[in-house]
């Protein structure tokens, strides 16, 4: 860590081999509606999941997007049976997946999340590590439950806005400082209208098609990270 000033930042830097609650709006009947399938991998507890779980809600729920939140709990190891629940079925964009992974062998230890998306900048699948963001005390005004709902929501607007997808204030702004950490724990980090008024359109354009077969995503790395007040240039991911 290389501090600029007394504040240190968390920095999300998207790089690609081509490319609260009281706040939030509770969706109509015909909102947009977006179903994610989250793998506990990391074993994190029931409380702590489901705080996760109210904060992603609400921030899509800010953007008129309905977030249907399905449990996926542990894999069994035993188990080599071809998976054949709710939970197995991937398609952009309705239907999106979320791992939550204690650590990653080939990322720091200050990497809190990963995204992957094809080659038209679209994905349906993202990484999430979770012991990496519990380590980490920069977000002493949130809970890791909390900061697990807002990681977790900025991956899934990576998967649904595509590449080039950060902004300059809001929930897909490239750093987090303090100021944003501060809107964070007063319930005021959402994506911005423009955003929210994508990630609307992309759900409604294709509300009528039929679910095609998952394509091959290539890695888009989303890393949520302590950094100084400057951040990495973009880079392949080799």
């Amino acid at each position: 860590m290389f501090p600029l000033s007394r504040f240190k930042s968390l920095s999300l830097v998207v790089v690609s081999l081509v490319a609260g609650l009281a706040a939030a709006r509770t969706p109509d009947a015909l909102a947009p509606r977006v179903r994610l399938s989250v793998f506990n991998d990391a074993g994190i507890p029931v409380d702590t999941l489901a705080q996760a779980a109210a904060r992603a809600t609400a921030i899509l729920a800010q953007s008129g997007v309905e977030l249907a939140w399905l449990d996926c709990g542990r894999p069994d190891p035993a188990d080599f049976s071809p998976p054949t629940t709710p939970c197995s079925v991937v398609a952009w964009p309705h239907q999106l997946s979320v791992r939550i992974l204690p650590r990653a062998r080939s990322v720091g230890a200050d990497i809190f999340g990963q995204a992957f998306l094809d080659d038209a900048g679209r994905g349906a699948y993202s990484n999430v590590y979770y012991n990496n963001l519990a380590a980490n005390r920069e977000h002493t005004q949130l809970s890791d439950g909390d900061m697990l709902g807002f990681v977790i929501a900025h991956e899934v607007g990576h998967l649904l806005l595509g590449s080039n997808s950060h902004s300059p204030s809001g929930l897909m702004q490239p750093r987090w400082d303090s100021s944003a950490l501060h809107s964070a724990s007063r319930n005021t980090l959402f994506f911005t209208p423009a955003q929210s008024a994508t990630l609307r359109a992309h759900l409604s354009e294709s509300l009528h098609a039929l679910p095609a077969a998952s394509p091959l995503y290539s890695p888009v790395m989303t890393n949520l990270q302590i950094r100084s007040f400057w951040f990495e240039p973009v880079e392949p991911w080799l």
